[in-house]
C-alpha cells in the first residue's frame, strides 16, 4: 500500500498527540513494507510557526519526509478570531472563514498534494483544528482520509469543520465517543466513517516500585489540558494535611506552583517517562477535551491505574471499558479517589493490569495498521 501522511509538524522531538500518532503510524506502516511519505512543514513550534527545519526531502526510519515552508500567516487577524473563539466559544460565519484564511498556510505544500495525491492509495491527514489541514484536504478530497482528533470544543462547531468532515473520502475516529460526538451530537454526515483507534509505541520500565505514592501528570502544560484545576485540587488536598506529591512531566506556559506538593521535571526522555509511570500511584489525566490520550495507554502498559475527568467522554469511556481506573467530577471525588488508591494498592494494581490487557488487545500498532488496511479495502470494494 502507498500512503501519504499530511501533518502540520513532524519529527522525533515533536511530542504533541496528533503529531506523535502521525509519526508512529508512518513508521509502523513502513515496517510492514508499505511506501510511506510524510508531507509536512518546516515548523517546529506551533506557537511561533517559524520555518526552523530544513526544506526538502529526507529519510528517517523507513519514511520519506518532505517539508515545505509556511508562506502566509495573517497573525494579527488570526489572533483576533482565536481570541473571540476562546472567550465567546463561537464565531460569526464570516469570522469562521477568517479563521481559516488568516492561519499559517503553505502554498507549496498544497500544490504538491494536488500534483501527487493521485499516486497514493490514501492521504491520511490530521488534526482537524489546524486550518492548514483543511486546505490540504481540499487540494485532494477524493484521496483524503481524515483522522480528525475531534474534541468537544468550540472548533468542532464551526461550519468549515462540518464541511471538511463531509467532503473527504473517509473519516477515521480514535474512539466510539469521538464518532458519537461527530455523527450524533454534531449531526455530521461523513461519506464513510469507522472507528480506527490509535496506536502506541512504548517500552515500560523493567522494574516496578515497592510502594506507590506520587500522582503523575504527563503532557502539555496548557489550559486546554485542564492543568490549573489539577494544581488547585492538589494544593487543596495538601492543605488538608494529607500527603500528596504531583510529579509533572511536560512543557508549556502553565508550570506548577513552587510548593512541596509539586515536583516539576519538565521535558523527559522515554526512559525517564517509563520509570515515572512505573512508580506512580496513578496517572492523572484531568483534560476534558481528549480524542484518544496516549498517556493513559502508556500508564496502563506500565501496569498502573489512571484517574480521569468524568467530564471527558473519551477518557471516561476508556476507563469504563477497561476497568483500569477511576473518574472524578468534583474535588471531593478527586480526594476520595486518591484516598482509595493509597488505601487499596492491590486493587489499584489490578486496575493497572486491566488497562494493560485492554491496551494490548486494541491499541498496538500492528493491530491498528491491519485495521486501517482492512477498512481501506472494504471502502474501495464498496465504491
Amino acid at each position: 500500500m502507498r500512503i501519504a501522511i499530511v501533518v502540520p509538524r513532524y519529527g522525533e522531538e515533536i511530542g504533541a498527540g496528533a503529531e506523535s500518532q502521525a509519526r508512529d503510524f508512518a513508521q509502523a506502516a513502513a515496517r510492514l513494507g508499505w511506501t510511506v511519505e510524510v508531507w509536512t512543514t518546516c515548523v517546529r513550534n506551533h506557537y511561533s510557526w517559524k520555518n526552523e527545519l530544513p526544506e526538502g526531502r529526507m529519510h528517517s526510519n523507513g519514511v520519506t519526509i518532505i517539508r515545505f515552508p509556511i508562506t502566509t500567516w495573517d497573525k494579527p487577524e488570526h489572533g483576533r478570531v482565536e481570541g473571540l473563539l476562546a472567550t465567546r466559544g463561537k464565531l460569526s460565519l464570516a469570522d469562521q472563514y477568517t479563521w481559516l484564511r488568516s492561519s499559517p498556510h503553505s502554498q507549496p505544500l498544497y500544490a504538491h498534494i494536488a500534483e501527487h495525491a493521485a499516486d497514493f492509495d490514501a492521504c491520511v491527514m490530521l488534526p482537524y483544528t489546524t486550518p492548514l489541514i483543511h486546505y490540504a484536504a481540499w487540494a485532494a478530497p477524493e484521496k483524503t482520509i481524515l483522522w480528525p482528533c475531534l474534541h468537544h470544543e468550540s472548533y468542532a462547531y464551526l461550519e468549515p469543520v462540518r464541511l471538511l468532515m463531509e467532503s473527504v473520502a473517509g473519516v477515521m475516529f480514535y474512539t466510539p465517543e469521538e464518532q458519537t460526538l461527530a455523527v450524533q451530537l454534531l449531526g455530521m454526515q461523513p461519506r464513510r466513517e469507522t472507528v480506527l483507534g490509535g496506536g502506541i509505541f512504548f517500552t515500560p520500565a523493567a522494574t516496578q516500585a515497592s510502594a506507590y505514592q506520587d500522582l503523575l501528570y504527563v503532557g502539555r502544560l496548557e489550559g486546554g489540558k485542564n492543568v490549573p484545576l489539577l494544581y488547585k485540587y492538589v494544593q487543596r488536598y495538601a492543605a488538608e494535611g494529607k500527603e500528596i506529591r504531583l510529579v509533572v512531566i511536560g512543557n508549556g506556559p502553565l508550570r506548577p506552583p513552587k510548593q512541596p506538593a509539586f515536583d516539576y521535571r519538565g521535558f523527559a526522555d522515554e526512559a525517564t517517562k517509563a520509570s515515572s509511570y512505573a512508580t506512580a500511584l496513578a496517572l492523572c489525566q484531568p483534560s476534558r477535551n481528549e480524542s484518544f490520550s496516549r498517556v493513559i495507554l502508556e500508564s496502563w502498559l506500565s501496569g498502573r491505574p489512571v484517574l480521569v475527568s468524568d467530564n471527558c467522554a473519551v477518557t471516561r469511556g476508556h476507563v469504563q471499558r477497561s476497568k483500569g481506573g477511576l473518574a472524578f467530577r468534583t474535588y471531593e471525588e478527586f480526594a476520595a479517589a486518591v484516598d482509595w488508591l493509597k488505601a487499596n494498592p492491590a486493587l489499584a494494581a489490578r486496575m493497572g493490569r486491566n488497562g494493560q490487557i485492554y491496551t494490548q488487545r486494541n491499541y498496538t500498532w500492528p493491530t491498528v495498521v491491519e485495521r486501517f488496511a482492512t477498512t481501506m479495502t472494504a471502502w474501495k470494494e464498496r465504491a
